[in-house]
């Protein structure tokens, strides 16, 4: 039976353990301390630091692995790469997994390149640089290893400077920021799969988030607002990033601002992982009826995949956030599913959890999943699945 190192055992990694158990293979886990969910379903693990590539080469090593990988996650690439090279395991080069922790190093490599970017991208290592430096208001200063909205700053009136700079170097934990152009547009999500030199973009998802008084309105939909020129364009931008970092090894996360200025797609952000919430284990497959984790569990040990889409579906997935609470009461909704244009409903509560007032996912009951003949229609059958689904949910 074949063995399969994954690199980290936390809750974005457990979709892929459990995976790799379906799939009839042994599963080995590594992360820094005792009690993390993966662990719970490996064959084997050991407590080490996801960043400790030695250790966790000789762990890899000791079990004489087929196949190393990581999910939901750009921390562990360097590790996986490290072990992946030294056992002659299929693995994305080390140069290219170093660059993947760097968001500065990836917007200006990407800059350098030619791609739509807007303006200079420079970073900055000390107030001393920071002083000296002239900024075009506005601005977006970021950590280079930031992970989500953390240590972000959008500059848009020159008193500002100052306090930004300080939250992003507040925010970052090498303390290290950068500078890029503010694109004012409409912000998308681009989830591409590199391999043997083709790259396919799999969804472009537009996200919608919006306060009511107790809760936020929290939605996803393919190729909403999209005409058919700026998907082209939109692709085209992608699969130029792609082959401007040297990827040729699994998924690509890219967050696109399409531009009100000039219609222009520009890429401000890339994750060399899979896209999360949803998008790569759920909304790609019923949209496009490709499975980005087997595919990622396939291609690190070298059997075949299938990464070329199928088909195009629209798919909405809104999340399940009500009020705050406790859950009295979940009455069975599977039934539901294949119903009324509800494709999918994935429950991450139960009876008895309390619900705060939304801060981060961790606090939603899950989400439901629709399909529309349009991307309109699809929003639309979300949003009356959400309202179906809090008969179901009592919430005290």
């Amino acid at each position: 039976m074949k063995k399969i190192l994954i690199i980290g055992a936390a809750v974005y990694q457990l979709p892929a353990i459990q995976r790799v158990v379906e799939l009839g293979y042994e599963v080995y886990c590594v992360d820094y301390k005792e009690g993390q969910p993966g662990f719970e379903f490996a064959t084997g693990y050991r407590v080490v630091d996801v960043k400790d590539k030695e250790n966790c080469l000789k762990y890899a090593q000791e079990l004489d692995v087929d196949g190393v990988m990581s999910w939901g996650s750009t921390l562990t690439l360097p590790t996986v790469s490290y072990i992946g090279e030294r056992m002659n395991l299929p693995c994305m080069p080390i140069s290219t997994a170093e660059i993947s922790t760097s968001k500065y190093l990836i917007r200006k490599k990407l800059t350098d390149c030619g791609l739509n970017s807007g303006g200079e991208v420079f970073d900055l290592h000390s107030w001393e640089e920071a002083d000296s430096k002239q900024y075009v208001v506005p601005f977006v200063v970021k950590p280079c290893d930031g992970s989500g909205s953390r240590g972000v700053y959008i500059v848009k009136d020159e008193a500002e400077i100052k306090k930004a700079i300080q939250y992003a170097f507040d925010g970052a934990r090498d303390k290290q920021i950068y500078v890029e152009p503010y694109i004012e547009g409409v912000e998308y999500s681009a989830e591409a799969y590199a391999s043997n030199g083709e790259v396919y973009v799999y969804s472009i998802v537009k996200t919608e988030f919006s306060w009511t008084k107790d809760y936020p309105v929290y939605k996803q939909t393919t190729y909403l607002g999209i005409s058919k020129e700026t998907e082209a364009l939109i692709v085209e931008e992608v699969r130029k990033a792609t082959l401007a970092l040297g990827l040729n090894f699994g998924p690509i996360n890219f967050d696109i601002i399409i531009s009100d200025a000039d219609g222009k797609p520009y890429i401000i952000d890339v994750g060399i992982r899979n896209g999360q919430n949803l998008i790569a284990s759920h909304i790609v497959p019923y949209s496009r009826g490709v499975d980005e984790l087997n595919n990622s569990i396939n291609i690190c040990i070298g059997n075949n995949m299938e990464i070329k889409p199928k088909r195009k579906e629209y798919i909405s997935s809104r999340l399940l956030i009500y009020i705050p609470g406790t859950i009295e009461e979940i009455f069975s909704y599977q039934n539901l599913i294949g119903k009324d244009h509800i494709v999918d409903i994935i429950m991450r509560k139960k009876v008895g959890d309390v619900l705060p007032h939304y801060q981060t996912k961790s606090d939603i009951c899950g989400w439901v999943l629709s399909k529309g003949e349009t991307p309109e229609e699809a929003s639309m059958y979300a949003d009356k699945a959400w309202e179906r689904l809090k008969e179901y949910i009592i919430i005290k």
